[in-house]
């Protein structure tokens, strides 16, 4: 036993020199950066399995990790977000509703937060992560027998009738299942989505009402996240993983902007604190946002829904195993 934890120590130790000049810290966090761009734009969970990692390999304090990996990984989950956003992939309204009502609880969490040691609030990350990463592996199954009743179809058709007289298609799935990328500017493309819920429920205050579980779950990540300072993507993507019918590429685009709506008001409260450490911050944050992009436009939706579901499990597992160590 004592001659591993020599070994683990000695290891540690000539990992820790290897990053002591500025230009290999540079170096490492701008390949790590752009390795966590590519990792949120396919999984939806912004990137902090690899920068949380990195941060420690850096040799960082538990809570300047999260805080600069809650920097980073607002700077992801923004280019991600507009790639998708632009392909119509995500789900606008939904994202918009978990995001907001995150945002909004986050102070109660980072309330939260105050209480909870370093090293606590590492071993809760990594608990965390491990706990979720069988989840996604999970897909609510749809009845393919199911026939939509003759009031179902006439309400489809209200709706895309409504939609047509602002000239813009319906997002519904085809009967295959598969959504409908409209064409058109990015502002086409938020209106076909809210517009849809609307003329769905009759009133926005209804749409809220009925689709109130999304208030839920945005509270639940904005607890989170603002007491742990990430795993508000985790949370999302699991959850719609189990609890709906959305394809996986959607659900990881959806998650990918709630993320960024509460991470813009968590962000906030660790600058506020300095806990950001901004040189390394902004180097993972450009190198991501870069391979993000990119990503999400020229890649990620040609990768098969198992795939994905299988990357997202096996990020969540290694980051999460690493931080328990």
């Amino acid at each position: 036993m004592a001659a591993k934890q020599a070994t683990a120590k000695i290891a540690k130790a000539v990992a820790v020199e290897s990053l002591s000049t500025p230009s290999s810290r540079a170096a490492f966090s701008a390949a790590s950066g752009s390795f966590a761009g590519m990792v949120s734009a396919i999984t939806g969970l912004g990137g902090a399995v690899v920068f949380v990692p990195a941060l420690s390999r850096l040799g960082f304090k538990a809570k300047d990790i999260v805080g600069t990996t809650v920097a980073a990984v607002t700077g992801a989950t923004a280019a991600g977000s507009l790639a998708y956003a632009q392909k119509g992939v995500t789900d606008l309204p939904c994202a918009a509703t978990i995001g907001f009502a995150g945002a909004a609880c986050t102070p109660i969490g980072q309330k939260f937060a105050q209480h909870i040691s370093g090293p606590m609030m590492r071993r809760m990350l990594g608990g965390a992560l491990v706990l979720c990463a069988p989840s996604v592996l999970i897909k609510k199954k749809i009845d393919e027998e199911y026939e939509p009743t003759k009031e179902e179809i006439a309400e489809q058709e209200r709706i895309k009738k409504a939609l047509a007289d602002h000239g813009i298609m319906s997002s519904a799935p085809d009967k295959d299942g598969h959504f409908q990328q409209p064409e058109g500017s990015l502002y086409t493309i938020v209106s076909q989505q809210f517009l849809e819920r609307y003329y769905k429920h009759g009133s926005w205050m209804d749409a809220l009402y009925n689709e109130r579980e999304y208030v839920y779950l945005g509270i639940a990540v904005g607890l989170i996240q603002g007491t742990v300072g990430i795993g508000g993507g985790v949370l999302v993507t699991s959850y719609l993983s189990a609890e709906t019918d959305l394809e996986v590429h959607r659900i990881a685009a959806t998650a990918l902007l709630c993320t960024l709506l509460t991470n813009i008001a968590v962000g906030a409260q660790h600058y506020a604190m300095g806990n950001i450490k901004l040189r390394t911050a902004s180097i993972l944050a450009l190198s991501a946002m870069g391979c993000s992009y990119w990503t999400a436009r020229n890649v990620a939706l040609d990768i098969p829904e198992v795939g994905v579901r299988g990357f997202i499990a096996s990020a969540l597992l290694a980051s999460g195993m690493s931080m328990l160590r």
